[in-house]
């Protein structure tokens, strides 16, 4: 994995694949939180699918062989 420049939610530095993964638990619960808000069933549908395209997003750049 490459961690550089990788940061948490709170910006602060994330250095191990631990905190990485603690990260992206703490940031699918906040936009799973978010979705829930909405009532519009369309809406919560954005919401997943710009998550899921940023979450590809960011396992690419940290991930050598995906």
């Amino acid at each position: 994995m490459r961690l550089d420049g990788e940061e948490t939610f709170f910006g602060e530095d994330i250095n191990t694949p631990e905190e990485f993964i603690e990260d992206l638990w703490q940031r699918v619960n906040n936009m799973y939180s978010s979705a829930m808000d909405e009532e519009d069933k369309m809406n919560q549908l954005a919401f997943i699918t710009t998550f899921l395209i940023a979450f590809k997003g960011r396992l690419n750049r940290v991930c050598e062989n995906i």
